[in-house]
């Protein structure tokens, strides 16, 4: 009898250790089979790239994202309207809105990409805006939200203020960025990235954006540089697909 239950007790810590011993995804596991490894508020792309394209190791069952950063922003400039002979401050890569007044140093800027795949891959481009570090940004004013319009422009086409299509009463808006503090406050706490909204890939697209509330005591302001992998930190735009 005493034999008896010695051996049923080390059959039965054998094979506890077989099945612990043997690899399986748990129920709660945080990235289940077919997960995005790269999103608004989980970063695991590959940012060893020099180009602005950054694309994870592929992995089987794992959808892979690429992120595409902006070839050029263009400031525009309402008392520059038909500034057409290059990039004011010679920046191509600089964020800058201004709102005080409608019609008085009203500042907006394009912000391109190029690259993308084409129309007719039937592929999802989703614009983002990665928050810049608090330290590296000038935003001034009781609420620098604003608002993004998609355009069709020409790859390195000149963008001048006249262009603008915020100066339109039609305009059809692609997206509206929360500048409120608490609003930020709140896309930091996860992740720092605000998905604006989604569009159909082009080789080629194009986005003005301009603040979005007029503030006649002290301006709605925003200022930034654009950075993109390899250089640290990442901030501002990007265009994500293939997740």
């Amino acid at each position: 009898m005493i034999t008896s239950s010695i051996l049923a007790r080390s059959l039965v810590i054998t094979l506890l250790q077989h099945v612990l011993a043997t690899p399986y995804r748990w129920p709660n596991s945080s990235l289940p089979v077919n997960s995005t490894i790269c999103n608004s508020t989980l970063s695991l792309c590959n940012l060893n790239g020099t180009t602005g394209t950054s694309n994870p190791s592929s992995a089987p069952g794992i959808y892979k994202c690429t992120e595409v950063y902006p070839t050029d922003l263009t400031v525009l400039n309402g008392r520059y309207p038909n500034y057409n002979t290059g990039h004011l401050h010679q920046a191509k890569q600089f964020f800058m809105l201004r709102l005080q007044l409608l019609g008085d140093g009203e500042i907006a800027t394009r912000v391109q990409f190029s690259g993308l795949p084409l129309n007719t891959s039937n592929t999802t481009c989703r614009l983002e805006f990665v928050l810049p570090d608090t330290r590296l940004q000038r935003i001034r004013g009781p609420n620098p939200s604003f608002n993004v319009y998609q355009v069709e422009r020409e790859v390195d086409s000149i963008a001048t203020w006249n262009t603008y299509e915020g100066n339109s009463d039609d305009a059809e808006l692609f997206g509206t960025v929360n500048g409120e503090p608490r609003a930020l406050e709140r896309t930091r706490s996860v992740g720092g990235v605000a998905a604006i909204n989604e569009t159909n890939c082009n080789e080629t697209l194009s986005f003005q954006m301009g603040m979005k509330y007029e503030s006649p005591s002290v301006p709605n302001y925003w200022e930034f540089s654009n950075v993109m992998p390899p250089a640290w930190p990442v901030q501002g735009f990007r265009i994500v697909y293939g997740c």
